[in-house]
């Protein structure tokens, strides 16, 4: 079976600054465990010091998607949203 590679871009719920968005990128190592396995995580710039925070995860075919990670990830604290952005296999 083949592995599956998304983009997961969480919106945090106003302008935070870089301590805020280190404790949602601590929250989202926490979350992302084995057979997933966490990628490259970036701070973006969107407008009016909005930042988000894009994150790239690897899941195995069978493990059920990247749905479960996205919703979980929306659950973080100070998140108002964790979509995914871009899907593809490997």
């Amino acid at each position: 079976m083949g592995e599956v590679i998304a983009l997961i871009r969480i919106m945090p719920d106003g302008v935070l600054d870089d301590e805020g968005l280190s404790k949602i990128i601590e929250e989202v190592k926490k979350i992302v465990k084995p057979p997933a396995k966490l990628g490259k995580i970036d701070i973006k710039d969107i407008a009016f010091g909005l930042r988000a925070i894009n994150v790239t995860v690897l899941v195995p075919d069978t493990a059920g998607g990247v749905d479960p990670i996205a919703e979980s990830f929306s659950k973080i604290e100070n998140v108002e949203s964790a979509e995914v952005v871009d899907v593809g296999r490997i």
